[in-house]
Formats: structure tokens, sequence, C-alpha cells
């Protein structure tokens, strides 16, 4: 869990200019995040996911990365990323989500609002290139190839207007703040990360 921790910590959820969104959303490499020093608060999978799956493997542990499509009722068709890890013989599973972050046991399992879930090994891991290109080789562009019913241009659309809403943002920040939502199962402790 501190590995998930950390990931979380190392850098700011931010708000972002919608420009900065469409060019770079989903398609940065970790050690730009980290140079960086902050990441799109709506969609923070992907990113933290890359930092955590880099400490894993410089910690000799060998994490599965996770896509899967993520199915609402009268919205559009969504993916998230995560790993699982095997330790000690069981499954963990490691998510992260707008204001919290996720450790537990289990894996990803398909449901009606997770329809898809696919696995990979970590044997394209490469700090300098984004987690998306580490699944798939045309990265962010070939999401769409994979989970049916996933539009690119309606997602990026739609984490451009969300994440420069200031509003927005104050009000998850309020939710990653409340400690009763911290403590409820499966979330890491501290691991909402850090927020301006």
């Amino acid at each position: 869990m501190e590995l998930v921790r950390q990931a979380s910590a190392a850098v700011q959820r931010a708000t972002w200019p919608r420009e900065r969104t469409r060019a770079s959303y989903c398609r940065r490499s970790p050690r730009q995040v980290l140079r960086e020093g902050e990441l799109l608060f709506t969609a923070p999978c992907a990113e933290l996911s890359s930092l955590t799956a880099l400490g894993l493997l410089e910690a000799g542990l060998a994490p599965t990365l996770v896509l899967t499509a993520i199915q609402r009722a009268l919205q559009p068709v969504k993916f998230q990323c995560g790993l699982e890890l095997e330790l000690e013989g069981e499954r963990w599973v490691i998510g992260f989500a707008i204001a919290a972050s996720y450790c537990y046991r289990g894996h990803f399992v398909e449901t009606k609002r997770r329809p898809l879930v696919l696995r990979y090994d970590a044997a394209r891991v490469d700090p300098e290139r984004p987690f998306l290109e580490w699944l798939l080789p045309g990265g962010f562009d070939e999401v769409a190839s994979v989970i049916p019913g996933y539009d690119l241009a309606t997602d990026v659309a739609q984490h451009a207007r969300r994440g420069a809403s200031r509003w927005r943002y104050a009000w998850s920040r309020r939710k990653a703040a409340d400690a009763g939502r911290a403590a409820r199962g499966g979330r890491v402790p501290g691991g909402a990360g850090r927020w301006a």
C-alpha cells in the first residue's frame, strides 16, 4: 500500500486548460508526469498506474497491467486503467479514482458496469512511454479498437470540459479530504493524493 500512497502523492491533482487536456490526456510518460508534477484531476488512473507499476517493478514485483471498459446507463463508454499484483499467493487490485486510491484482495471482474477486462504483462513497461502504449502499440489512439463503443473524441471533450472546471475541482477535493469516505473499505489511507 505504501507504493500506492507514494505514487498518488508524487504529483498534484490539478485543473488543466482545455487545450492542455486535448494535447496531453493519457499521452504522458511517467517521467513526463513526474517532471511536470501534476495530473488532470478528472482522470488519474492511467498516469498513477504507470507510476505505481514502475515502483512495483523497482521493488522486484511484477504487476499485471489492466484496461477495462466502463459502461453506465445514459453515459458514453469510458475506460479505466489499473494493476493487479500477486503477493504471497493472493491477488490484489490497485486502482485510482478522482478522489481515492484503492488496494484490496481480489481482481478486476467483469460486471454489467465493467463488461470487459483486458490484462497485459509488464514486458513493455518503459518510463519514457505512456501507460497505454505499454498495452497497445498505438497507445491512447488505439483504445477504441479494443473497447467496444468507446469514442476517443467524446471522452477527450468531456475531460477537457470537466478538467477545466474550478467547481468540479473544489467538489472533488472536498470528497478527497472527507475522512469518512477515506475510511471506506479498500481505500488506501492517504491515497487521495495532493491537491492545490
